[in-house]
C-alpha cells in the first residue's frame, strides 16, 4: 500500500480565483448574510469535500478540459455568487440579537476584495485503472477495498479555508481542483466550509455545476438553476422568542431531553491529547453568564496516536434487502438504511472487542433538518441544516448478530427529531453562549459517527464525458469511527459493459445498485471487521 501512495505523482499547474461570470459591480453592490442557527454550530466542522474521478469518454475530443470547466464553473456562480464572498465571524454583541451572538457567522459578497473560489489545475501521469478498481471490480471483486490506496489529499487543494485557524479575509469558502490523468480521465475535486454546504447542498452544487458544462458542449442554452439562499427560513422555525436576553425554560428542558450529545469543549481541558483554544472561554465572555456546562469529552476512549485504516465496503443490492427483512422481524417498521446502519454498528463493535462489554457504546448518526421543520425547508436549500441523534445501548446489545432490536432503536431514536422538538433545539442553540462550545458526537473505541449520502444522487453528476463517474469519495475525516454511506456507482459505469450513461436503467430503489459504506477505523480493529465471518452474513453468495 505505501508503494502506491508514494508513487502517485500530482503536479499542480495553475492555481487562480473565479468568480461569478456576471460579477456584481463591487463598487457599489454589496451584501452581508447572517447564516442559520445551525450553520454556526459547525463552523469548526471539518470541511465538506468529494471527489468525482471520471475515466475517458469514448471520444477524447469529447472530454471536457480544465479551461472549459472554469468557464461552466464562473456561469454557475452566477446562481452561487455568495459562495465567492467572505465567510466570517460576527463582531460580538453583548445583549445583541441572536445573530450578534459570540461565534455567529456572516457571508459577505459583492465587494471587490471577496475571495472568489480558488481554483487549481494538476495534472498526473497515473492511470485510473491503476488507481481506482472499476465499479464491477469494486461490486464483485474488491467486495472489501482499500480505499487510502487513492490518497484523496492529493486531489484536493492545500489552500486552507475561511474560518481555519489563519485569519485572513482572503481565504476562499470553497476550493476546486481539476486533475487530468495520463490514460486521459480526470478527477473533479471540490471542498467547502461546512457552514456553507452540506453533502445535499455540495452534491446539488456540483450537479448545476455539471449540467451548465453539458450544455456549453452541446452549445445549448444555459440550464435553469434555483439554489435557495435564505438562511432565515431556517431561523423562522425557531420556537420562542430568540432574541429574548434569556432564554426560555420550558424550551430548553424540551432541547435537553433530545438524545443528542453536549459534549463541552469548555469542559473538557483536562487529558485533552492537543493543544487547542476551543478549550478556553474566550475573553469576551463572561464565565459566570454561559450556562450550565456539557459533558466532560472521554478523551480516554480514543487513542489519537493509533494507525487508522480507511476501507470501502460494498453491500449488494441483496445483501442489503436481507438484512432489511432480518431487521423488518421487530414490531416497529424500520428503512433498509436503519437495518445495514445496525449491521455494520454491530460488526465494529465486535471487531473492537466490545461483544461482552456492559457499558455504554454511542452511535453518532447524522441526519438532515430540511424535511423534519415546519414549514420544510426547499430540496435546493443551501446551508448545513444537520445535527446528530445519540443511539446508545451497551456493547453487548450493540454487537448482537441480529440487526432488529437495533435497527428499530435507530428508527425510534430519530423519530423523536419532530417539528416541534427541532424547533425547540433551534430556540436552545440560538441562546447558547457559544454554538461551536458543545460537539454532537466523538470518536475513538465507543463511538461511530455515521455520515449518509444516500439520495445524494453523486453518480448522476456528469461534465460531459458521456460517462457516470467511476467512483466517487466522499471525503471524510481519517479518524477512528468515521462511517459514511452512499449509494454504490451502478456497474454500468465501467466502459467494458457500457458505453453512454443514457443507457443507464431507472432505478426502483435507492440501493438498487448496492450500497457502499466508507469506514474509517483503528487497524488493529479494521483487520478483525474483515475477518468477522458475521460481516457477509447476509450475502447469498
Amino acid at each position: 500500500m505505501a508503494a502506491v501512495e508514494s508513487a502517485l505523482d500530482v503536479r499542480v499547474t495553475s492555481s487562480t480565483r473565479v468568480f461569478a461570470a456576471t460579477r456584481l459591480d463591487r463598487t457599489t453592490t454589496s451584501h452581508s448574510i447572517s447564516l442559520s442557527i445551525i450553520d454556526a454550530t459547525v463552523a469548526d466542522f471539518a470541511p465538506c469535500a468529494a471527489v468525482w474521478f471520471f475515466d475517458s469518454p469514448p471520444s477524447p475530443h469529447s472530454a471536457p478540459s480544465p479551461s472549459h470547466l472554469r468557464s461552466a464553473l464562473e456561469k454557475t456562480l452566477n446562481a452561487y455568487p455568495q459562495w465567492c464572498g467572505r465567510l466570517h465571524r460576527v463582531s460580538y454583541r453583548r445583549d445583541g440579537h441572536h445573530t450578534q451572538r459570540f461565534g455567529r457567522l456572516n457571508l459577505t459578497y459583492g465587494l471587490e476584495s471577496d475571495p472568489g473560489v480558488e481554483f487549481v489545475v494538476a495534472q498526473s501521469p497515473t492511470t485510473l485503472s491503476s488507481l481506482v478498481p472499476s465499479a464491477i471490480e469494486r461490486s464483485v471483486r474488491f467486495q472489501s477495498w482499500n480505499a487510502s490506496r487513492v490518497p484523496s489529499e492529493k486531489f484536493l487543494p492545500s489552500t486552507p479555508l475561511a474560518l481555519s485557524k489563519i485569519d485572513d479575509a482572503r481565504l476562499p469558502g470553497m476550493v476546486v481542483q481539476i486533475t487530468t490523468f495520463g490514460c486521459g480521465g480526470m478527477a473533479v475535486a471540490v471542498k467547502i466550509a461546512h457552514p456553507l454546504a452540506d453533502a445535499h447542498a455540495l452534491v446539488y452544487f456540483a450537479r448545476d455545476w455539471a449540467r451548465a458544462s453539458c450544455a456549453i458542449l452541446a452549445d445549448k442554452p444555459m440550464p435553469s438553476m434555483s439554489p435557495v439562499f435564505n438562511p432565515h427560513l431556517l431561523d423562522r422555525s425557531a420556537a420562542g422568542d430568540i432574541d429574548a436576553l434569556q432564554p426560555d425554560p420550558a424550551l430548553i428542558e424540551m432541547a435537553r431531553a433530545l438524545p443528542c450529545h453536549r459534549f463541552d469543549w469548555w469542559a473538557s481541558v483536562d487529558g485533552c491529547p492537543f493543544p487547542t483554544q476551543a478549550t478556553k472561554i474566550p475573553p469576551e465572555l463572561n464565565p459566570a453568564s454561559i450556562g450550565s456546562p456539557g459533558t466532560r469529552m472521554p478523551w480516554s476512549d480514543w487513542d489519537l496516536a493509533a494507525p487508522v485504516s480507511h476501507y470501502l465496503l460494498h453491500f449488494s443490492s441483496s445483501e442489503v434487502k436481507h438484512v432489511w427483512e432480518m431487521a423488518s422481524l421487530s414490531s416497529a417498521p424500520v428503512s433498509r438504511h436503519d437495518a445495514l446502519v445496525s449491521h455494520i454498528w454491530a460488526c465494529i463493535n465486535r471487531a473492537r472487542g466490545l461483544e461482552h462489554d456492559e457499558e455504554t457504546v454511542h452511535l453518532d448518526i447524522s441526519f438532515g433538518l430540511r424535511s423534519r421543520l415546519s414549514p420544510a425547508l426547499p430540496d435546493a436549500f443551501l446551508g448545513s441544516p444537520v445535527m446528530l441523534a445519540d443511539v446508545s445501548s451497551s456493547g453487548r446489545e450493540a454487537s448482537m448478530e441480529s440487526p432488529a432490536a437495533m435497527a428499530s432503536r435507530i428508527r425510534s431514536t430519530l423519530a423523536r427529531f419532530n417539528s416541534s422538538t427541532l424547533s425547540a433545539h433551534l430556540h436552545d442553540a440560538a441562546h447558547e453562549a457559544s454554538p461551536q462550545r458543545l460537539w454532537q458526537a466523538f470518536l475513538g473505541r465507543r463511538h461511530v459517527l455515521v455520515t449518509s449520502w444516500v439520495h445524494s444522487r453523486v453518480y448522476e453528476v456528469d461534465f460531459g464525458t458521456a460517462l457516470p463517474p467511476r467512483y466517487v469519495e466522499a471525503v471524510m475525516p481519517s479518524m477512528d469511527g468515521c462511517v459514511q454511506l452512499m449509494e454504490a456507482a451502478p456497474v454500468e459505469s465501467s466502459k467494458e459493459v457500457l458505453g453512454s450513461s443514457r443507457d443507464l436503467k431507472k432505478l426502483n430503489h435507492w440501493c438498487d445498485n448496492g450500497v457502499d459504506v466508507s469506514i474509517h477505523l483503528e487497524s488493529k480493529a479494521m483487520e478483525r471487521l474483515l475477518k468477522d465471518p458475521l460481516l457477509r452474513k447476509y450475502s447469498s453468495g
